[in-house]
């Protein structure tokens, strides 16, 4: 086992050198370009910036040489300050890359940890149920909730919820994470964030459980297809026996797989929903930061992703043999 762990620790280290390259590469290749737009800014308001003035900011952010070699030196210089757990300063928040990412990574891991248990807690028991009862009512109602879940763009379904809840029915606040007319301590605090923290949970559960749910249900359907199955039916099992003690184990094999994207999936924020009601989370910060071209942030937000999928793979190939015994490490 801790021979199959550094093998794949020496790998995980290769592909994160190869992905911040490629990350480094692009970033720096954007269209657009943070000096340009704070210049723009400036234009706008009415002043004229000097071209000695443009080239110290370009100096000043390290943005003044844009050839190959340039990009490339640039390159190592941030590789360096990775090594050493410095993911740079950001343009936009004057703030190194980390502590901004720290601050407001909070508010997106809880919405999306709950999101996450709610929707084991109702995917999964649909799915086993659905193949379970295979073309009857409930398979169908299954099949109807993974379409919607499926095909319904999150801006579109969060805005509808929101309409509806909250501005029509006023039954949830429709944006924000507290409310600022109010001084709130202890379990009244905690009330206003559930309240204002529902819909975009809501949101998140709805729109994700589709996938789980057909995942569930076609893995279970091949499963209850097998040769084992039906002798352990002969045998005069019972069936709440035969679908979760044997069957659904055989099944965690694909859903543990699935895992390896949920790491970063509780520390990325749902950019889209944070932006349509407003969270302060760092899927909304880091949407800013992309709009502003700031550069650091950009890249050290993307490399911490990577770690973190990097880290999730690895935890599901071990979780594999912990559902599956014939999975051997090595």
């Amino acid at each position: 086992m801790l021979k199959y762990i550094l093998k794949r620790l020496a790998l995980s280290l290769l592909i994160l050198l190869g992905v911040s390259l490629i990350i480094y590469v692009l970033i720096r290749c954007m269209p657009v370009d943070f000096i340009e737009n704070k210049i723009a800014a400036m234009n706008q308001g009415g002043a004229t910036i000097p071209e000695e003035t443009v080239e110290n900011m370009k100096k000043l952010y390290g943005l003044e040489d844009d050839s190959f070699m340039g990009i490339l030196k640039g390159y190592f210089n941030w590789l360096v300050k990775l090594c050493q757990f410095d993911f740079g300063t950001s343009f936009k928040y004057g703030a190194p890359v980390i502590d901004v990412i720290v601050s407001k990574m909070g508010v997106s891991f809880a919405v999306a940890a709950i999101a996450t248990i709610f929707e084991f807690l109702i995917a999964i028991p649909l799915g086993i149920t659905a193949a379970t009862h295979q073309y009857s009512i409930r398979d169908y109602l299954v099949t109807v909730l993974v379409m919607i879940g499926i095909s319904l763009p999150s801006f579109f379904f969060g805005q509808i919820l929101k309409n509806v809840l909250a501005m029509k029915l006023g039954w949830f606040p429709p944006s924000g994470l507290i409310d600022a007319t109010q001084t709130l301590s202890g379990m009244a605090l905690l009330g206003d964030y559930v309240r204002h923290m529902f819909i975009p949970i809501l949101t998140v559960v709805i729109l994700s459980i589709g996938g789980r749910m057909r995942m569930t249900r076609t893995e279970m359907l091949e499963v209850l297809n097998s040769d084992y199955i039906r002798t352990a039916r002969a045998k005069g099992l019972k069936e709440r026996v035969v679908v979760y003690k044997h069957a659904f184990r055989n099944t965690l094999i694909p859903l543990v797989t699935s895992l390896a994207g949920l790491l970063p999936s509780l520390f990325s924020g749902a950019i889209i929903t944070e932006q349509v009601f407003d969270l302060p989370g760092i899927g909304n910060v880091a949407f800013k930061a992309m709009m502003e071209a700031d550069i650091p942030f950009i890249m050290g937000y993307n490399m911490f992703l990577a770690i973190l999928s990097v880290l999730g793979v690895l935890l599901a190939d071990l979780m594999y043999a912990v559902v599956d015994p014939r999975v051997k490490l090595a």
